[in-house]
């Protein structure tokens, strides 16, 4: 058997996020310091990263309709535990969902620009008659 290294804060949260309930889900992967979740038209990309005396987790989302990327982060103590990142990424992800959910319901329609008029075409231009010499 091939020794195999395991690293990263994102893998401990895989077996806490599967006990969350976070409605819509497709599907969610833990890899190195990165958790990605993906419900039916989202893409959200949280990195986990340490800084001084807390973890800053940095969201990043992606929406397959009309709502624009959106970017933003959380502090938790430096010894929360997966647990505790765990609901903090699910109760955010919750929100992010009522957020999105009249997108959902009732898409925007896109304005209906009037048709613009149809060109005139240009003047036909006379045939000159032939020059006298």
């Amino acid at each position: 058997m091939r020794p195999f290294r395991v690293e990263g804060k994102a893998i401990q949260l895989a077996k806490y996020l599967a006990e969350e309930e976070i409605g819509d889900l497709v599907g969610c992967s833990c890899i190195g310091n990165e958790v990605t979740i993906d419900l039916s038209d989202t893409h959200v990309l949280i990195s986990l990263v340490d800084v001084g005396e807390a973890l800053r987790l940095n969201f990043h989302m992606t929406h397959d309709g009309p709502a624009h990327a959106r970017s933003w982060s959380r502090r938790l103590p430096a010894g929360a535990g997966p647990g505790e990142i765990a609901r903090r990424i699910a109760l955010d992800i919750a929100t992010l969902g009522r957020e999105l959910a009249p997108l959902r319901d009732k898409p925007p329609t896109p304005p209906v620009r009037p048709t613009p008029r149809p060109a005139r075409p240009a003047p036909r231009a006379r045939p000159r008659p032939p020059a006298a010499h």
